[in-house]
């Protein structure tokens, strides 16, 4: 028995002393939990940015390919008023685009041609010239596709042949070298 005066609260039963300190314990858990999840989502929401200098490189264009095509037209002596159709002294050729990009034809300039005579037969040289001297501006632009194959090119009107040339130009063929732009 107690002599003291003072007055002392009864003692907890064990079980109730456990049932406060889990309380307790998930308390003290989920305020910890709370303060590291709204602590990782403020982080996650900062944002953050650098400078540095990145690289890019352009190709290399090549060469749009020309090769001869297969003549439609005739070609003879220029009359004194001038070829009576733009499909005399048309030229014919095909165009493929190497290229990984499109590219379009825009005009053609034509070069010194080279004069083939039938066996047997003369054919000065001048005989057949570019009917424009420069550029000819095509009047529908041809569009070529990245990588495209053979397309066919007919410049119309290109060449003429000289009113004076010489009976030797009958059934000659001539070589026409062109230079396309294409953009």
């Amino acid at each position: 028995m107690c002599t003291c005066t003072e007055t002392h609260a009864p003692a907890a039963a064990p079980a109730a002393r456990k049932g406060l300190s889990k309380r307790k314990r998930a308390a003290v858990v989920f305020s910890v939990g709370t303060l590291m999840l709204g602590g990782g989502v403020a982080m996650a929401a900062w944002t953050h940015s650098g400078t540095g200098t990145a690289r890019a490189q352009a190709t290399t264009a090549t060469p749009i390919t020309v090769t001869p095509g297969s003549p439609v037209g005739l070609l003879y002596p220029k009359p004194a008023g001038g070829y009576p159709s733009s499909a005399v002294g048309s030229i014919y050729a095909t165009v493929a685009n190497p290229n990984d990009y499109p590219v379009q034809v825009t005009s053609v300039t034509v070069g010194t041609v080279t004069i083939s005579p039938m066996a047997g037969k003369t054919c000065a040289a001048g005989s057949v010239l570019a009917s424009v001297a420069g550029p000819m501006t095509l009047a529908s632009p041809i569009t070529l596709a990245a990588n495209s194959g053979p397309t066919a090119l007919t410049v119309p009107g290109a060449v003429e042949m000289i009113a004076a040339a010489e009976d030797g130009c009958q059934g000659a063929t001539f070589s026409v070298p062109v230079t396309v732009t294409a953009l």
